[in-house]
């Protein structure tokens, strides 16, 4: 067992629909914190979505959350000062 796996099987418990009212809620404690703890828990929220038995969403819905999941963990790695920046060279 991998320590992905590890980290996964926190959240087998939890149904769909928890999952992506926990994905919800973290994204706006994101908005005030920037912390890369949350971010890294939207991560595992996705993947345990993609990879739960009883998700029902499409395959278009599935690549989603995998797509937000690889943007999340970029955001994970970075201290929220970088991040700061980033956005201020956007707007």
């Amino acid at each position: 067992m991998t320590a992905s796996t590890l980290e996964l099987s926190a959240f087998e418990n939890l149904e769909p629909e928890a999952l992506e009212n926990g994905i919800f809620a973290l994204l706006a404690s994101y908005q005030d914190s920037r912390s890369g703890l949350i971010a890294w828990f939207v991560v595992r929220y996705a993947q345990a979505l993609c990879k739960h038995p009883d998700f029902e969403g499409s395959d278009e819905e599935r690549c989603a959350w995998q797509r937000l999941a690889a943007q999340w963990r970029w955001l994970a790695q970075v201290p929220a000062n970088e991040v700061a920046v980033l956005e201020g060279e956007v707007a």
